[in-house]
């Protein structure tokens, strides 16, 4: 799957201090990441303003940090975390931080953006650590305050770009399991992928495991890591192994690499999960033509369809997909209701040919084949995974008044336990 002529995709990878950017379009035979600085692989760019003291001319990336250092500016950091948590910062004079966090991300998006701009951008994927209500609101409000559409804008974890990252590639490479080893501060962290091949498309989940830290002293580490590779690797099969971090990267892998590369492919890296946000964007915009179906705590598990009619015939209006993201789901509709006041959901798992039906029925509506009604359906997140939908009675206007009834029912919430 390549992006179609006029598609462009962007990714950004969001830690808690810094950024990487990523854009996909047609012609390109893997998205691409761009740093501040040209000719180097500066991928990680700092959550930081730094504004020169006498021009007032924002600056970041490398420009902003040399200044900083020469004290020929005012300097502001951090500024996912503390635009999420409404701080208001003080430099030449007090500045709301998630006002400054959004002049960063303008300035970081000229470096992906189409020609065209915002507007030509098919996806804008944001790539978190966790996705949790607050963070997913706070990252879309950003987005939309940069001008993208709801349309264009989406939200997973560094698992999900894991996955779409993965799956992208050659099939060899994801034939069996895949491993991901990544280094932070705190300790290695393990993210296995696997696909469910009796399924189609095929079901893939990932799972993370803390493995421990490895020792200050980089003598010890490589016997460190094989120790926690046999823990790994042992009764598994598996096709590929991705490292990323920083911890990674200092000469000290010996015996550890030699395991990893024994009867499977590694591969090292910086920009993993901002490409596989590319890449994500590109599996849901043709998710009818993708081999898998990604599923984890934020995805809806099933289709869930109304059953309507037009005349004769009869087909399936989708009110949420499965493997669409729980936190983005929304969606108005309007519908002439007649025969019985009861609305038909279908809900199926991918890849079943069997559904269950559930009928919402609308107490105190009246309705018949010769007087429909006129209803207006909103669906939108529920909690606990759950999807909430609101029904109201909307009437024909002057020519019949709606009852003005309300209904709401909470669906799907047992398959998110």
């Amino acid at each position: 799957m390549k992006p179609e002529r006029e598609e462009w995709y962007i990714g950004i990878e969001a830690d808690r201090r810094w950024v990487q950017i990523s854009f996909y379009r047609a012609g390109q035979a893997e998205p691409e990441t761009r740093s501040t600085l040209a000719g180097t692989e500066l991928y990680q760019i700092p959550t930081a303003l730094c504004k020169r003291r006498q021009t007032g001319q924002w600056c970041y990336g490398e420009e902003g940090r040399k200044l900083a250092e020469s004290g020929e500016g005012y300097y502001a950091g951090d500024l996912l975390k503390r635009g999420f948590y409404k701080e208001v910062v003080s430099m030449d004079q007090d500045y709301s931080a998630e006002g400054l966090l959004l002049v960063f991300l303008r300035k970081v998006l000229r470096l992906a953006l189409p020609a065209q701009g915002v507007e030509a951008v098919t996806k804008c994927v944001f790539s978190l650590e966790v996705i949790n209500k607050e963070t997913a609101d706070f990252v879309q409000g950003l987005a939309e305050k940069l001008g993208f559409t709801k349309k264009q804008i989406q939200i997973q974890d560094h698992k999900e770009s894991f996955y779409a990252y993965v799956v992208s590639q050659e099939p060899a490479l994801w034939q069996h399991q895949v491993l991901l080893f990544e280094e932070k501060g705190e300790g290695i962290f393990c993210t296995l992928l696997a696909c469910n091949n009796k399924t189609k498309p095929k079901i893939a989940q990932t799972s993370q495991a803390f493995l421990g830290k490895l020792p200050q002293d980089l003598t010890q580490r490589d016997q460190e890591f094989v120790k926690m590779l046999k823990k790994v690797l042992d009764g598994r099969i598996v096709s590929s192994v991705y490292l990323i971090g920083s911890g990674f990267e200092e000469g000290w892998m010996k015996d550890s690499l030699r395991m990893v590369c024994r009867g499977r492919r590694a591969f090292q890296g910086k920009n993993l999960y901002t490409r596989g946000a590319c890449y994500a964007g590109m599996i849901q915009k043709h998710q009818e033509d993708a081999e898998t179906v990604y599923f984890c705590e934020y995805k809806i598990k099933e289709h869930i369809s109304l059953k309507v009619s037009s005349g004769d015939e009869h087909f399936f209006c989708p009110l949420a997909e499965a493997g669409c993201n729980h936190h983005q789901v929304g969606k108005r509709l309007r519908i002439l209701l007649a025969g019985e006041a009861v609305l038909e959901l279908w809900m199926q798992q991918p890849g079943s040919r069997e559904a269950r039906i559930e009928s919402l029925e609308l107490p105190g509506l009246s309705v018949s084949e010769q007087e429909p009604a006129r209803l207006s359906i909103t669906v939108s997140p529920g909690e606990e995974g759950s999807i909430l939908l609101n029904v109201q009675d909307m009437g024909f206007g002057v020519i019949s008044r709606g009852t003005g009834l309300e209904w709401e029912y909470e669906i799907g919430r047992e398959n998110h336990e």
